[in-house]
């Protein structure tokens, strides 16, 4: 038999060990990478667990303010539309203290937050998923918050303000005035004006609630098909 050539005994034997270099290196880094893509696996199903329980929070925050918003507006109309004293005459504090309230939808942003601060919104794989997440976060809550806002700023600075012209708009010191002379003062024209203008306001914030539960109602369902993965 024919014996092979040192230099081929070499290159073959050479050849073979950056091979099995190869082949370890390889199988190396695909569990490398395994083990990264289950590690984000991981991280992003905690994610959108926490994401989750904040879209339920919103979704009830949301039913819970638009039906009291409604009724604050009901008490504003109350105020602002009664024809005869006695409409109002023994529930005249209460629409005072309804009107003198403002709309408080504060959505909880945590898990938004973290997935921001963290960079890890590329680890939602589901385009459409990141879509509606990014959407609801950057731009139906912050156009939901501005009218909250825009609620809040003219019952504190406009609405409240003339009111305690009158009459002191603390529960507890609403009593230290007559009915009679409450009654005269919200029939007064800037009052009603204010009146009709924060109605217009929680009006605008309470239409917008709406769109706002769908999104945050169609979001979370893509939320929970991704968990069901």
């Amino acid at each position: 038999m024919k014996e092979k050539h040192p230099f081929k005994v070499i290159l073959e034997k050479y050849i073979s060990e950056i091979l099995v270099i190869f082949i370890g290196i390889s199988i190396s880094f695909f569990f490398d990478e395994w083990r990264e893509s289950r590690r984000d696996d991981e991280t992003i199903r905690k994610h959108l667990t926490f994401l989750r329980n904040n879209l339920v929070e919103d979704t009830l925050q949301l039913t819970i303010w638009t039906n009291q918003g409604n009724l604050l507006i009901n008490s504003i109309n109350k105020l602002a539309y009664f024809k005869s004293d006695s409409e109002i005459q023994d529930s005249i504090n209460f629409h005072i203290d309804k009107a003198a309230s403002y709309l408080f939808f504060k959505p909880n942003q945590m898990a938004y937050e973290e997935i921001r601060q963290t960079a890890h919104t590329d680890l939602i794989k589901n385009d459409s998923l990141k879509t509606l997440f990014l959407s609801y976060y950057t731009s139906t809550i912050p156009y939901c918050l501005e009218w909250c806002k825009i609620d809040e700023t003219h019952t504190m600075t406009q609405l409240i303000p003339e009111m305690s012209n009158y009459f002191p708009v603390v529960t507890d010191s609403l009593n230290l005035v007559s009915s009679q002379e409450k009654i005269k003062a919200v029939r007064q024209r800037k009052v009603r004006n204010l009146l009709l203008i924060n109605s217009a306001f929680k009006k605008e914030a309470i239409s917008i609630f709406i769109p706002t539960k769908k999104a945050a109602v169609n979001l979370l369902k893509k939320v929970d098909d991704e968990l069901k993965k």
